[in-house]
């Protein structure tokens, strides 16, 4: 348990009484308000780990009491309570910062659970670096959005859909996530939904019991039990079917799975995290995905750009892959790499480099190396340049070494030398870009 207190805010004396006992119980240090006015007041003197806030309250709104805790006490986790339940509320809330969002009546269970929760993200959070930024690498605006709304996703209990083209790294995302949320100590399986086979799906989803089928020669759990208390991660979603969606549905609605072969069900308690390469709205259009799965799956989207579109982060993950083994680009390599389209996104960037070390022997890794289709050629391919690569690295010198050093300068100069922002905006620990300045022999602020 946090040593500050858990602050509970609503208008309704009943409903404050109610929640702050449930609460009190369980937690011990519990402090009340009335509205956001006295919350307000209170967090001035002392500041709460958790803030549990009624929505809809006549002098501020708790999405206004959220908005002023975000600013004026980013630690404290916010969790809003509401008599009704509003898809549109509840997407703006979590964007927002709230930790969760729950509908009266609720449980003391409930109430507790969701305290709980939110408590072990203050906890873990103290206690770890943002992961994430080692794993979501580049500084354009798109990446920075994405890094932002992980950082929210972790932070909430919702369900999460992630869109995007093949190779923009889902999965990675998902995993951050994952280790950066109060379940990071629980399962993270992922699943490909494009491999389930349509007469094993309840046996893959829900398990079976022995001699349930002819095959089944022992009691086989199933992704949803393997994932409890964690995050099934399902990617591919459009390759369920509407009778297997329909079957997910009923888990997400219920809680329960009843192995196949058994009379009993059990409750299980897993977050979803779900991922497709087709436009959701297209799927729904074409009726190949059920609404009502969509909305439950999709509490917050995460939409990950091409690479195409990230302009100077395809010189920041070529120096990220290659930097393990100290290999250099050549101007007309770099040149190359900035020009080509990249269909295949950061996968094929990564399997592109990887194959251009082993056919440079480990030297410096030139044009001809990267062995990318015909008509990729820098001064054929017709596509404009993008506004967020300012200037070409490869005509100074041109190493991935020299645009690695560009990038750090700009970086530290957005950031007015300030190495703690700096690495923060390259997505780097501290630690790593001291060495790199040392590398460089670049100077700057503490």
């Amino acid at each position: 348990m946090d040593d500050n207190p858990i602050l509970v805010v609503d208008d309704d004396p009943s409903a404050l009484q109610y929640m702050s006992l449930a609460l009190s119980q369980r937690f011990g240090q519990v402090r009340s308000a009335s509205g956001g006015v006295q919350a307000l007041l209170a967090m001035e003197k002392e500041q709460p780990a958790l803030v549990v806030s009624d929505l809809r309250m006549p002098e501020m709104t708790g999405l206004e009491l959220l908005a002023l805790t975000r600013e004026r006490w980013p630690q404290t986790h916010f969790i809003l309570v509401t008599v009704e339940q509003d898809i549109a509320t509840v997407v703006d809330a979590v964007r927002q910062g709230a930790t969760n969002y729950l509908v009266k009546p609720v449980s003391p269970a409930a109430l507790c659970m969701a305290a709980s929760r939110a408590l072990a993200t203050a906890s873990l959070a103290r206690t770890m670096v943002d992961r994430s930024a080692h794993e979501i690498i580049g500084t354009c605006r798109a990446t920075l959005r994405v890094r932002h709304l992980v950082s929210l996703a972790a932070r909430s209990d919702m369900n999460v859909l992630i869109t995007g083209e093949t190779g923009t790294g889902k999965e990675l995302v998902a995993r951050a996530i994952h280790r950066l949320s109060s379940l990071a100590r629980g399962p993270f399986v992922p699943h490909n939904c494009a491999v389930t086979p349509a007469d094993l799906f309840e046996s893959q989803f829900f398990g079976h019991r022995r001699g349930s089928f002819t095959s089944a020669e022992m009691d086989q759990p199933g992704l949803l039990e393997e994932a409890d208390g964690g995050i099934l991660f399902l990617d591919e979603l459009e390759c369920l079917s509407l009778a297997h969606q329909a079957k997910l549905l009923r888990v997400l609605d219920s809680g329960e799975v009843r192995p196949v072969g058994s009379r009993d069900s059990r409750v299980v308690s897993v977050r979803f995290l779900s991922a497709t390469n087709h436009e959701p709205e297209s799927m729904l259009r074409a009726g190949t995905l059920r609404e009502d799965l969509y909305h439950r799956l999709r509490g917050l989207e995460i939409r990950l750009p091409l690479l195409r579109e990230r302009g100077r982060d395809i010189l920041l993950l070529a120096g990220h892959f290659l930097d393990a083994d100290a290999a250099s680009l050549s101007p007309e390599a770099v040149a190359a790499l900035e020009k080509y389209s990249w269909p295949g996104n950061v996968r094929q960037l990564r399997n592109t480099l990887r194959a251009a070390q082993v056919l440079s022997g480990g030297g410096i890794i030139e044009g001809r190396h990267l062995n990318l289709p015909r008509g990729s050629d820098p001064n054929s391919i017709g596509s404009p340049r993008r506004p967020e690569a300012r200037g070409r690295p490869g005509e100074s010198g041109g190493t991935i070494r020299e645009a690695e050093r560009e990038i750090i300068l700009q970086a530290l100069e957005s950031c007015r030398g300030h190495r703690g922002e700096a690495a923060r905006t390259l997505g780097i620990h501290r630690s790593t870009l001291r060495r790199k300045l040392r590398e460089f022999g670049i100077a700057s602020q503490a």
